[in-house]
């Protein structure tokens, strides 16, 4: 899986409602789970290149959030927790996917209302373009938490007209087709988020507010649908199955777990065994957690994220040492996955042995080149530097971690302490200087 960009970190730290005046904001949580990103990327590859837009160009990101919300932000999309979990079939997400995808190619990221000063939209934008500001966490659930550093609204930022909203659901039928998808699913998702927007008042979905529902649209929708040529055609298995684990997963670590396991039949099918497996280990019940993780593996036991999820669930149990076995099989069979190196060289850590931090070392370095935008794994990487006396490298990993989540003034003097101690013109003298140089932008961005 491909890192994160600066792009797909940054999010908005001013918004401006329909009428242009600021609007009130709040932090934004995401998630990061390899297996997650996995599943959305599976899904939203064919209509990304049914789109022509090139691999890689498009970065996603996961929004813990229970309202059914999708959003876009120039080539960034997001998904809420909400929208995910509620879509039935992976047909209603395919068309979601491709509405968004839609805006995104018809240059609809971003828009503001027509009252907004240039300034404004200059800051929004400058903001987007590279303030890196997701902080990931260390939670208790298996998609690992990320508290953002920036705001973002969820209400009144992203409008688009009516034209606009017309012309991506067209593109979107287009691109499903390409793919060999039946659009149905994009007319359904409409329906359901059209009966929302009529039994609410207070508290609207974000998702209607930003992208308006009339009857007239899903007409249209519908008129078009039922000429597809892919009409009637299923979702392939594939799909479907991991879509079945992703909706699994995150109701497994976002729904309470008691509900969790009232709900979801003990029936032996993978998806079952995997929501009621991370429940057992919310509940806390690691013995039946990993009893349950266990049953997983022995039906799939070349799946790196089944080992992935025994070893945090271990690890979170207090048990690093039979952790760090589970996360080098995970890491084994999804060689390069970031988020499992990063993972692993957290577990070697908690063992504090010279030989483990020194395997840490290696393991974290590789998983913040792959991916620098994992504030965890720089933290780790951080303590792993000290511990092992490279004071330079320890405080460069400790700056990059605090820029990321947020703590300029930690990371401004972290870099500084890098300056005074690397050769001037050192790759990490250099990098620390970069870390100043956005340290100062953001100040200005503030002023």
């Amino acid at each position: 899986m491909r890192p994160f960009s600066v792009l797909r970190t940054a999010l908005l730290a001013l918004a401006v409602s329909s009428a242009g005046q600021t609007a009130h904001a709040r932090d934004i949580t995401t998630i990061r789970d390899a297996e997650i990103e996995d599943t959305l990327e599976r899904m939203s590859a064919p209509i990304f290149q049914a789109a022509g837009l090139p691999a890689g160009s498009v970065e996603i990101f996961i929004v813990q959030d229970r309202s059914l919300n999708a959003f876009v932000v120039g080539r960034n999309m997001a998904f809420h927790t909400g929208l995910l979990i509620a879509m039935d079939d992976p047909g209603e997400l395919l068309g979601v996917i491709a509405h968004e995808t839609g805006h995104i190619a018809g240059g609809h990221g971003v828009r503001f209302g027509p009252a907004a000063t240039a300034s404004q939209g200059a800051a929004v934008l400058s903001t987007v373009l590279g303030i890196a500001a997701i902080a990931a966490g260390a939670g208790q659930a298996g998609a690992a938490i990320v508290a953002g550093g920036q705001t973002v609204a969820q209400r009144g930022f992203l409008r688009y007209t009516r034209g606009q909203e017309s012309a991506a659901d067209q593109a979107a039928i287009t691109y499903l087709e390409r793919a060999g998808v039946d659009p149905t699913g994009m007319v359904e998702t409409l329906r359901r988020l059209q009966a929302r927007e009529l039994v609410t008042v207070a508290g609207r979905n974000p998702y209607t507010m930003s992208h308006p529902l009339s009857s007239e649209r899903i007409r249209d929708l519908e008129r078009r649908v039922v000429n597809s040529p892919t009409l009637g055609r299923a979702v392939d298995s594939g799909t479907r199955y991991w879509y079945d684990r992703m909706r699994a997963k995150l109701r497994g670590f976002l729904v309470a777990p008691a509900r969790t396991l009232r709900e979801v039949p003990e029936d032996g099918s993978e998806a079952a065994l995997l929501a009621r497996a991370v429940a057992y280990h919310r509940t806390p019940d690691p013995q039946a957690a990993l009893r349950t993780v266990d049953r997983l593996i022995a039906a799939r036991p070349g799946d790196a994220y089944y080992h992935e999820l025994k070893g945090q669930i271990l690890f979170e149990g207090g048990a690093a040492a039979q952790a760090v076995p589970a996360y080098r099989q995970a890491a084994t069979l999804a060689p390069g996955e970031p988020l499992i190196l990063g993972a692993l060289g957290k577990a070697l850590m908690a063992l504090e042995q010279p030989a483990a931090t020194t395997e840490a070392r290696a393991v974290l370095t590789e998983a913040v080149r792959r991916d620098r935008y994992n504030a965890s794994a720089w933290r780790w990487l951080a303590r792993a530097e000290r511990r092992l006396g490279n004071e330079t490298g320890a405080a460069l990993a400790a700056a990059e971690h605090q820029i990321l989540i947020g703590g300029e003034e930690v990371a401004a003097r972290h870099a500084g302490r890098v300056q005074d101690m690397a050769p001037t013109g050192s790759p990490a003298w250099l990098r620390a200087g970069d870390i100043l140089a956005e340290i100062d932008r953001r100040k200005a961005l503030d002023r």
